[in-house]
């Protein structure tokens, strides 16, 4: 849960950054009731599926019966892939989730940057990081951080991506 209320009251307005981001609905539903023995279970069986495993999936039903040569999944009998999926299964339920489940979810559209693209484009990675550094030799490191940043960075590493498992 974050407080974001007690923390623009002590000069860290830094909602607007999770509101411009899409993130305002997520922030909400972790007010809510959150389930983490099932998160636990979930993620300990889940498994990232791209087209490689999908491919694969198929290779290994052709491999089994020779006769599905040339046919679609459906008619293999396998899950339609419509893209990256997150897999797993608990308690002999299978349950697959999607980038088009998350957007759903949290109510965003489906646009953005592709993380492998952005990193590749530099113009802005210098400015960004004067922004977000008081002391750039400790560039990268926590204690180099602005106030604000860190305030950010905490945020992120304990309700987006906890270090917890």
């Amino acid at each position: 849960m974050v407080d974001f209320e007690g923390l623009k009251a002590n000069n860290f307005n830094v909602e607007p950054y999770f509101v411009k981001q899409g993130w305002k609905r997520y922030f909400d539903m972790l007010n809510g009731p959150v389930y983490p023995e099932l998160l636990k279970h979930f993620w300990m069986k889940a498994k990232i599926f791209t087209k490689y495993e999908a491919k694969q999936e198929e290779q290994q039903a052709i491999e089994r019966n020779p006769s599905l040569k040339g046919k679609s999944r459906k008619e293999m009998g396998l899950i339609e892939f419509t893209g990256t999926q997150i897999r797993s299964n608990i308690c002999g339920l299978n349950l697959i989730y999607s980038k088009e489940h998350f957007n759903k979810l949290l109510n965003l559209d489906d646009k953005g940057l592709i993380l492998d693209t952005f990193e590749k484009d530099t113009r802005y990675r210098d400015a960004l990081l004067h922004r977000m550094f008081v002391d750039m030799s400790q560039k990268g490191k926590v204690k180099g951080m602005t106030d604000e940043c860190r305030v950010l960075f905490k945020i992120i590493i304990s309700s987006i991506c906890p270090r917890l498992g």
